[in-house]
């Protein structure tokens, strides 16, 4: 039981000092994963004495439960921050200027008849 103290113990020290996903699913994996410290407790319960396994196995459960809760709302915790961090870094600074509304084209019907208008003129012509 004082192993599972101890275990219990540092697994709520890592948790807090995760200071990313990563880490704390490297913390996840490292305590309720597979090959995991609380999965090899759990695995240990054959060679106890079936009066002691009963009260051993509801203990590492427990902990198990609890780090499980503990490490969501780490989770929870790290993936607001991670959002926070991202909308301070994507603000925008209404005092800028505007894009300015680039301007049309004249119509090429338009200009052609400017063209024809300028050629008469050059030769003398007045357009009315």
């Amino acid at each position: 039981m004082q192993d599972l103290e101890q275990l219990t113990a540092e697994a709520r020290d890592a948790i807090e000092k995760a200071d990313s996903l990563q880490a704390l699913d490297a913390v996840r994996v490292g305590y309720l994963g597979k090959k995991g410290s609380l999965t090899a407790l759990l695995k240990g319960l054959g060679k106890l004495p079936p009066e002691q396994r009963r009260e051993a196995g509801q203990a590492i459960n427990e902990a198990k439960r609890a780090l499980a809760a503990l490490i969501e709302a780490r989770r929870g915790q790290l993936e607001a921050e991670a959002v926070a961090a991202r909308l301070a870094a994507e603000t925008v600074d209404v005092t800028l200027p505007g894009r300015r509304q680039s301007l049309g084209a004249l119509h090429p019907v338009t200009r052609t008849i400017e063209r024809i208008t300028a050629l008469w003129a050059e030769l003398g012509f007045a357009v009315a």
